[in-house]
């Protein structure tokens, strides 16, 4: 069989992936897989323009209030088809995109889920919510010597809102799933305590966990990621929680090597391997 020319950068990506990931061996949907760090920069600044790219307009603007005092303003992105039930991806902004603009919460993470391409082989929606002030914060846990996170009241809100679209779209309230990076990765993991009957798994990206409902949490599908030398938000952390929660064997671990915080989105990740992972799972 010819290859097409335009099917000679999708090719490139899969061999690309494979490579990194070492196609000769299995990575299992849990336990713990170290990556080597990627050595195609062009590719990934490729790959990451190509996706920063995508127009925001294809999310709506809106705006829920809650039981607290300070609304959160969100971004919605609905399936071009909703006539079925379908899956819902929550994504937690950084720090960094804490504000009132509603725009800069739809960094990579949401825009990816949002592609064409994504969309039309997982269709589902996608919630970006802005927070307006640390969704989540960071404690030292002395028995661990360890960070730990702690969720603020903003999450609760988000929470609130999740909970308010079940009635008014069509979704599919055993495939509701979170996703976030750094911050907002700290907050998933938050948000799976809290509300651990509503969610069907989630992905922390360079995140900090929660150690005080460890035997909850290893209840729940959850796929760590994170660089091994990450100082913003340290490895240690994630380490740590990985090896108290493994024994369940519903937690996946990405160790990127030589990998810092906000290096972090590396051809790996840029797939589809994450709805791969996330769509996969169903709450019971």
């Amino acid at each position: 069989m010819r290859m097409k020319l335009n099917d000679v950068p999708y090719f490139f990506a899969v061999f690309l992936f494979c490579g990194i990931l070492s196609c000769s061996k299995r990575i299992n949907t849990f336990g713990k897989t170290k990556i080597n760090k990627s050595t195609d920069s062009l590719y990934l600044k490729q790959k990451i323009a190509e996706i920063k790219g995508l127009n925001t307009d294809v999310f709506s603007k809106g705006s829920f209030k809650g039981t607290a005092d300070t609304p959160i303003l969100y971004r919605l992105l609905k399936p071009k088809s909703t006539n079925r039930k379908l899956p819902v991806v929550i994504v937690f902004h950084g720090s960094n995109a804490v504000g009132s603009d509603n725009t800069s919460q739809l960094g990579i993470l949401a825009k990816l889920f949002a592609t064409d391409k994504i969309q039309a082989k997982y269709p589902s929606f996608i919630l970006a919510p802005q927070f307006p002030s640390r969704s989540s914060n960071y404690i030292l846990d002395r028995s661990r010597n360890v960070l730990t996170s702690v969720p603020k009241p903003c999450l609760t809100t988000a929470l609130q809102l999740i909970d308010s679209l079940k009635s008014t779209l069509n979704i599919d309230e055993k495939r509701i799933y979170l996703i976030g990076f750094s911050m907002g990765a700290s907050s998933v993991i938050n948000a799976l305590a809290l509300k651990p009957d509503v969610f069907a798994a989630g992905i922390s990206i360079s995140g900090i966990p929660q150690f005080n409902q460890v035997n909850l949490l290893a209840n729940i599908p959850i796929w760590l990621i994170h660089g091994n030398i990450d100082t913003e938000n340290p490895f240690n952390s994630d380490k740590q929680f990985f090896e108290e929660v493994s024994y369940k064997k519903k937690t996946r671990l990405w160790e990127f090597d030589n990998l810092a915080h906000n290096d972090i989105f590396a051809p790996g990740i840029l797939t589809d391997e994450l709805p791969k992972w996330l769509f996969k799972n169903k709450r019971k």
